[in-house]
């Protein structure tokens, strides 16, 4: 019977409704609806929102808000969720095929121990993310998996562990608590072990009393992101210089010198080819990367041929009008994301990320500024600035955005495509990383 009723809370837990008992609880679902929905339109998950958009929707109505906005979303995604693929493959002609063997793999997870969780899965195609709320708490979705019974285990490290169906295509597995712990995870052979350990006193004790230990280079991950590619050329700029040639080369240079001092470094492009934003910041995520740096070059409004310098972006919200119109830019191949998605997802936003994010976006702002005055002249300090970039949107890591120059200056237009000035400004932005990391070991 206890059995059955730790399970039952476990299922209301993950698919409770708007809880209407009085207005501060109905707020306070409101809210948890709106993280909900964020999360599912990171992880392209339709079915995720609709549920949370439909709660969104009856919480807002009880507390008389407007939901005109959520209501017409909701719709929209109905409808697009009504189409589905027609796989113009029968059953007979896989078994006719001769010399091919069509290995079925079950859906069904199967859990082998608790602690630490060894569970065999589906497919190794798993999203990780971290809620910091009251509770601390590790998420691992299973996309494409099936549990038969739900799972609630309190482990010996004061940590409790749900598995449970979050929706019909997805196991859920959360692990919670109210202090600080950390999660390791690896997958070999379809099998997921998870371990969680908590740091003990002694550990911070011993932490305070020492010196900071000195960064390790080849413990960082770095993601640089050449932005645009293939269809998508970016700014075009005087004598019809394509943006997205002149960041790559600049990418390739900033992985070469993080390279050479110790670094893991991924480029998310490696040579002429569209790869979609959210495509960009899954891809950090998987890597696991310690830093995202999207680098990209500018254009005037009208072209203003007198505009110049050099920016720095981190993900805020904002009303500078002039970051609003360089993210606007940036921002146009996003689509599905209206005003209303934005600006819930931005008011969102892990603080602690942003604060980190603003830091690393000052050092790299200042090793570019040094590195390209040491050799030329004509370089201009644009600052360091707040911007609702979406390619930054869904990281679990400091990220920014470099602006690193106008396509519609002359000067700066033929210095963005010097291979010497691309390798000096490249310079400047590893020399930035290094101070970022040697102030936030």
């Amino acid at each position: 019977m206890k059995k059955a009723l730790l399970l039952l809370f476990s299922f209301l837990y993950l698919f409770a409704a708007c809880n209407k008992t009085s207005v501060n609880t109905a707020y306070k679902d409101y809210y948890k609806y709106q993280k909900k929905y964020i999360s599912a339109i990171l992880n392209n998950d339709t079915n995720s929102e609709i549920y949370a958009l439909k709660n969104l929707i009856d919480c807002g109505k009880y507390l008389h808000f407007d939901v005109k906005e959520y209501e017409e979303k909701l719709k929209k995604l109905k409808k697009k969720n009504r189409i589905k693929p027609v796989i113009n493959v029968s059953k007979k002609s896989e078994i006719k095929t001769p010399h091919t063997k069509v290995k079925k793999v079950s859906k069904y997870v199967k859990i082998y121990s608790y602690d630490p969780l060894k569970i065999k899965i589906p497919n190794t195609n798993i999203k990780y993310f971290t809620i910091n709320t009251k509770l601390y708490k590790k998420i691992i979705d299973l996309p494409g998996a099936v549990i038969s019974k739900n799972v609630f285990k309190r482990l010996k490290n004061g940590v409790t562990l749900k598995i449970a169906q979050f929706n019909k295509k997805t196991v859920r597995i959360v692990y919670y608590s109210k202090k600080r712990f950390l999660l390791n995870y690896k997958i070999k052979n379809r099998i997921l072990t998870v371990k969680i350990s908590t740091p003990g006193k002694r550990h911070y004790k011993t932490t305070l009393a020492q010196k900071p230990k000195a960064f390790k280079p080849n413990k960082k991950v770095i993601v640089i992101d050449p932005g645009h590619g293939g269809k998508d050329a970016g700014g075009v700029g005087i004598k019809n210089r394509y943006e997205k040639i002149a960041v790559l080369q600049i990418s390739k240079y900033l992985k070469k010198y993080l390279t050479q001092k110790g670094y893991t470094v991924y480029l998310t492009r490696n040579s002429d080819y569209f790869i979609p934003l959210k495509k960009r910041t899954h891809f950090a995520n998987l890597k696991k990367a310690d830093l995202f740096i999207s680098i990209h070059c500018n254009i005037a409004p009208r072209h203003n041929r007198k505009v110049h310098g050099v920016e720095t972006y981190f993900l805020s919200p904002t009303r500078n009008e002039r970051a609003i119109q360089v993210a606007r830019l940036e921002n146009k191949e996003i689509k599905g994301l209206n005003y209303l998605d934005q600006r819930v997802i931005l008011n969102f936003l892990n603080r602690d990320r942003m604060i980190d994010s603003n830091k690393l976006a000052i050092d790299i702002q200042r090793g570019m500024l040094s590195s390209l005055k040491r050799k030329y002249n004509y370089v201009k300090d644009n600052g360091v600035r707040p911007a609702p970039f979406w390619v930054l949107v869904g990281t679990q890591m400091p990220a920014i955005l470099i602006e690193a120059g106008y396509l519609t200056n002359p000067t700066e237009s033929s210095r963005l495509f010097n291979p010497n000035y691309q390798k000096t400004l490249a310079k400047g932005v590893a020399e930035g990383i290094e101070s970022y990391f040697k102030k936030n070991p």
